[in-house]
């Protein structure tokens, strides 16, 4: 055998062998397994809490700080031009004496003249007249601060010949502080609530969810006890008020959580 043929035998040799190691490694290799399932994920216990609803109406009451006041004269007369006439006169002094007072906003408003009809008895006669009359009416309008001396103020105007008192109004300079204090005292109020539940419920805490802003009223009451004047009564010095208070009511819902 040739050197040449004896070199190619041994490469034809080691070939074969290289095939038949890679054949092994391949079938011998071991399956690679498959990673096992995870089970269905436990479902997350549900907290324990309860869903409830609150409201809280608050109310508080303030001293008022400023009033307004509309006062009005009447006065009728078979010529308009007089009825008119004695209408200013009268509202001319009301005046005077408003701004001798060195009151702030007074205004006269609502002034009308109309006429109508009545019917009026004839001396010694079962006979009645038809009649014309002109009707005058006006409104004077202002406020003030200085509450205390407003029932002597009234009685001074009616004495000068006002004869009707439209409105008393009394309110606060600044709403909007007021209605500011009681939403804090209805917020506060409704935590206080929702920590009383939660405590008798053997509950640790809550949480309010959702809250909800209902009305928002100022209001006061009727503010006098009687107003009466007639020509043939005595002057009337002081006109009685009862005691006034300015009502703010803030009321408040809200979808509290307890857990």
């Amino acid at each position: 055998m040739s050197k040449n043929l004896g070199m190619f035998l041994v490469f034809i040799a080691l070939i074969l062998l290289s095939v038949l190691v890679v054949n092994g490694l391949y079938f011998n290799t071991p399956a690679v397994q498959t990673a096992e399932k995870e089970g269905p994920a436990e479902k997350k216990v549900e907290e324990d809490y309860i869903t409830t609803s609150l409201s809280i109406n608050q109310q508080r009451e303030y001293d008022p700080e400023v009033v307004e006041v509309v006062l009005g004269f009447e006065n009728e007369s078979r010529e308009q031009s007089t009825a008119v006439e004695e209408n200013n006169r009268i509202v001319s002094k009301l005046m005077s004496i408003l701004e001798a007072e060195e009151l702030e906003n007074i205004e006269t408003q609502g002034f009308r003249v109309y006429p109508y009809t009545n019917y009026i008895s004839l001396d010694d006669e079962d006979e009645e007249e038809k009649v014309t009359f002109y009707r005058v009416s006006n409104q004077i309008k202002f406020s003030t601060k200085n509450l205390g001396e407003l029932p002597v103020l009234l009685g001074k105007l009616l004495n000068a010949g006002a004869n009707r008192v439209v409105n008393i109004n009394y309110r606060l300079e600044s709403n909007e502080k007021a209605l500011e204090e009681v939403t804090a005292m209805a917020l506060n109020s409704l935590k206080e609530k929702a920590a009383f539940m939660a405590e008798n419920l053997d509950k640790e805490n809550y949480r309010i969810k959702k809250i909800s802003f209902g009305q928002q009223n100022i209001y006061g009451n009727d503010v006098l006890r009687s107003m009466t004047r007639s020509a043939e009564s005595a002057k009337i010095s002081e006109v009685p008020l009862a005691e006034q208070k300015v009502n703010i009511n803030v009321s408040v819902s809200a979808e509290v959580e307890l857990y």
